[in-house]
């Protein structure tokens, strides 16, 4: 596989990427509608629980999605990696991609895992869908 190939693959992953993310968008500004209308309706206890279900799997959507990206970079690196492995001369771009995302021949594929930003992202967005459920808010006076 030539360098041209490695790019055009990696950027045709990362447009996917960007369809599955507006997806992810989406559904997560759908959560929090049917969060407010689940409130303003005092919806009972099993609605929370269909809309807790639904929240967890846009969370898990969105880590996947968030995965796949890392998971790009990286393989592109190993990819470009594996070609100065073999010889072939690489151009000062694919040199500092190689520098940019770290992942060598010798680390093997990259594993299918966020990175520390998305996780924390998420997380914060799990916490904003579970407390806006679940939690109860003060009386206004």
């Amino acid at each position: 596989m030539t360098e041209f190939e490695i790019y055009q693959n990696a950027n045709l992953n990362f447009i996917n990427n960007a369809i599955y993310l507006l997806c992810v968008i989406v559904m997560t500004v759908l959560a929090f509608y049917l969060i407010r209308r689940t409130r303003e309706l005092n919806m009972p206890t099993y609605a929370k629980g269909v809309m807790t279900l639904f929240c967890t799997c846009v969370i898990f959507f969105g880590l996947q999605v968030s995965s796949f990206l890392v998971q790009a970079q990286k393989n592109m690196s190993y990819q470009l990696s594996e070609l100065e492995q073999a010889g072939v001369a690489l151009s000062s771009i694919a040199k500092n991609t190689i520098d940019q995302f770290g992942h060598t021949a010798a680390m093997g594929p990259a594993p299918l895992a966020p990175d520390a930003p998305s996780i924390v992202i998420w997380a914060t967005i799990a916490f904003m869908f579970i407390g806006g459920i679940w939690f109860t808010y003060p009386e206004n006076k």
